[in-house]
């Protein structure tokens, strides 16, 4: 996981630049006003390009490699003490 979540940061940060590179110059994006709070979630989301998108998912996979592998360690303790 952690091999493919590295390729996937490289890869979309790769695409990233060379789509910034080709860019022209627009006016700028549409103004979209989803009802929900769900709604505008899923529009931001469903509004990243796919280099954005691939950076995310690589990030999400070295992360859980990470949590996988014991780098990350979660611990919880309780202690009812009587003084």
């Amino acid at each position: 996981m952690a091999i493919l979540g590295t390729i996937l940061v490289l890869s979309g940060t790769s695409a990233m630049w060379a789509s910034v590179l080709s860019r022209t110059r627009s006016d700028g994006p549409e103004a979209v006003t989803p009802i929900s709070r769900s709604g505008r979630m899923f529009a931001a989301l469903s509004q990243l390009p796919a280099p954005d998108r691939m950076i995310i998912w690589g990030v999400v996979l070295l992360a859980l490699s990470a949590l996988a592998a014991g780098a990350i360690t979660f611990s919880v303790e309780a202690s009812a003490g009587t003084g």
